[in-house]
């Protein structure tokens, strides 16, 4: 064998190796998050379940929509066991931009017909923490890893989330 063809053929491996290591599910940051009822949801108590959070925020547009397909993939995923959450990250601080009170939160979870917790994360320390960086994002955690990060929601997606439902599909096989 040549050297270049064997240069060639360590930087091949290399390579699929690097890919071959990206397939691999990142492990899912711990966190701690209080309901807009008051109530904390710890990573710590869901460990061994499926469980979708969705990121937002009620300043960005379509989020009634989004959630309307989020509540819809909830009432599919829910009796299975799947654990569904809406993070909101709007502010805590009267005056603040993107301002929310809990009671404000809950009468625009209310108004879209949502039924999951709305969790809060004025700090965005959660939402920093799974590295998101677009509004809105649905994670999906199984067995501790994250299954699927999925940014974004347009009026293309129709009933919900497609992508969403294939990644709970296999994970639930």
């Amino acid at each position: 064998m040549t050297k270049l063809l064997k240069t060639r053929l360590t930087v091949t491996m290399i390579l699929l190796a690097a890919v071959a290591g990206s397939a691999v599910a990142q492990q899912a940051p711990q966190f701690s998050l209080r309901s807009t009822e008051g109530r904390t949801v710890n990573s710590s108590e869901l460990r061994g379940k499926i469980v979708v959070l969705s990121f937002g925020s009620t300043t960005v547009p379509l989020t009634a929509k989004e959630l309307v397909a989020l509540q819809k993939q909830a009432d599919r995923y829910s009796p299975r066991g799947v654990q569904f959450f809406w993070v909101s990250v709007n502010s805590d601080k009267a005056g603040a931009r993107a301002y929310a009170s809990d009671a404000d939160l809950q009468a625009f979870a209310q108004k879209v017909s949502l039924r999951i917790p709305v969790l809060r994360d004025p700090e965005q320390q959660t939402y920093k923490a799974f590295g998101l960086d677009g509004l809105p994002t649905v994670v999906i955690i199984s067995d501790g890893k994250i299954a699927l990060k999925h940014v974004g929601f347009g009026t293309d997606q129709g009933e919900g989330y497609p992508e969403v439902a294939k990644v709970l599909d296999q994970l639930l096989k």
